[in-house]
């Protein structure tokens, strides 16, 4: 089964397949505004009626058409929103406060990190971090760690860090994170840094003993390129042509974008794939790849555990569940 999904496998798919790992389950998924990729997976997810789905997004007038539909499709799942704003670690922390009081969620099965902005201006987050690190993958480092005592009661509790091919554009800059107070910023090599480090922070949970995945969703019309320019796009050509690669030209539906996430989410049988001693949690097309299309980088264990170490230190707070 799992060798038949690949570029055009669909969401629903995926769910319908895999239709016992939702009935019943607890997920929680950011960034679910209408018509973007976050929105398309709540939407998948509620089609095997799950008993609830926790939303994360900005404002509830964004996410209101995603659980109009949630419920008209499964009347009943409960619906929970969730305010946060990804650019403050205050307010991840206190959305992560009402999660935990909320007696009614006793666990949560899936955590699906997905919210993310691309290729904007730089900006700091309220923090003082670059804010698609911040938005990207800092406030979800945070936002999963402290949400770890719901993970873990789970009978099978997964992570998935939503990366992207993005990700070849820019190691981490460990000593440097903010591009040199943004004097030395790049949108794109900013972006691929935040989604390099999605990709670690599965290797780093998968470390820890906590099943988690990342993936390429795939080249998708959304909201996401919002801040995309013809001199923006340009310059991403430019990255990508001396890192000798070629950006997607083919666009997936969000269907089909959200399908890699799904199967990561899942496929109780997927597993890191082992080849040549290099261990890969990151998925293109709904299948592991280990192969010129991830960054050696991206999957390397020590790197990783830098990484982890660098996230707790911003984020002010040490882990040790």
């Amino acid at each position: 089964m799992a060798q038949q999904y690949g570029f055009t496998t669909e969401g629903d798919t995926i769910v319908a397949n895999f239709k016992n790992q939702v009935k019943d389950g607890t997920f929680l998924i950011t960034g679910p505004s209408k018509g973007g990729l976050g929105a398309e997976t709540a939407i998948s997810i509620a089609r095997g009626f799950p008993s609830i789905i926790i939303l994360l997004g900005r404002t509830i007038a964004k996410v209101q058409p995603t659980i109009d539909t949630i419920s008209s499709l499964s009347p009943s799942t409960v619906v929970k929103f969730i305010p946060v704003n990804l650019e403050s670690l205050s307010s991840v922390r206190s959305a992560v406060k009402e999660i935990l009081e909320d007696v009614e969620i006793r666990n949560i099965d899936v955590i699906i990190n997905n919210a993310a902005i691309m290729a904007c201006p730089f900006k700091k987050s309220v923090d003082g971090y670059e804010s698609q690190f911040a938005t990207n993958y800092l406030s979800h480092f945070l936002l999963t760690n402290l949400l770890i005592p719901k993970l873990l009661v789970s009978k099978s509790p997964r992570v998935v860090n939503v990366s992207s091919w993005g990700h070849l554009m820019s190691d981490i800059r460990y000593n440097d994170i903010n591009f040199n107070d943004g004097k030395e910023y790049d949108v794109w090599k900013a972006y691929g840094q935040s989604k390099t480090a999605n990709i670690l922070f599965s290797v780093g949970l998968n470390l820890r003993g906590v099943s988690s995945f990342s993936l390429h969703p795939g080249s998708i019309a959304s909201q996401l390129q919002q801040y995309m320019t013809d001199e923006i796009r340009d310059a991403g050509l430019k990255v990508l042509k001396a890192i000798e690669q070629d950006i997607p030209t083919i666009r997936k539906t969000l269907q089909q974008g959200c399908a890699s996430t799904l199967r990561a989410a899942l496929d109780p049988k997927l597993e890191v794939v082992v080849k040549d001693g290099k261990e890969s949690c990151y998925l293109v097309d709904c299948q592991i790849v280990n192969d010129n299309s991830v960054a050696g980088y991206a999957l390397d264990k020590e790197n990783a555990r830098k990484l982890w170490e660098i996230s707790e230190e911003m984020v002010g707070e040490k882990f040790a569940w």
